[in-house]
């Protein structure tokens, strides 16, 4: 008798352990995926040439115009 009171009374505090765990968890995960979203900046090329006047592009390629390589814009 003692010993089956000893292993349901385990059996619940691991459960109960890896409950609170296991969210506690999930809530902390969410809130850094969350912060590092609102941290990335979004880069922006251009022609250094500036063929197309201010016009930005969102990936490293070629001017269509000219056929440069496109340079990072800076703030």
């Amino acid at each position: 008798m003692k010993k089956s009171i000893l292993i349901l009374g385990t059996a619940m505090l691991l459960f109960a352990g890896t409950a609170v765990f296991s969210s506690c968890n999930n809530e902390n995960s969410s809130d850094k995926t969350e912060m590092k979203k609102s941290d990335v900046k979004a880069e922006k090329y251009a022609c250094p040439m500036h063929c197309e006047g201010d016009k930005t592009y969102d990936k490293l390629g070629k001017c269509p115009e000219c056929g440069m390589d496109l340079k990072k814009v800076e703030d």
